[in-house]
């Protein structure tokens, strides 16, 4: 998508939206092509690998500590 594609539906400004761009390309996240004086990004999900690693290594752990803050409002609600 080109970043008036992404500004348009989102009511971010073209800036902002540029600088987190920039950013996530930086970080390997998403590629840009220019073609004429457009430049479309795409996502790179093979840099999510790692957060997705991260995520499935601490699910349990999260999954667990969610439960019992659950549990705990309950109660505190009672």
């Amino acid at each position: 998508m080109t970043v008036h594609a992404l500004t348009d539906p989102s009511g971010v400004s073209q800036p902002a939206i540029s600088k987190h761009l920039g950013a996530l390309k930086l970080a390997g996240l998403v590629r840009g092509r220019r073609d004429g004086r457009e430049t479309y990004y795409s996502v790179e999900p093979k840099a999510l690998a790692p957060l997705i690693d991260w995520i499935s290594f601490y699910s349990t752990f999260w999954n667990n500590r969610f439960d019992r803050l659950e549990t705990l409002l309950k109660r505190m609600d009672q």
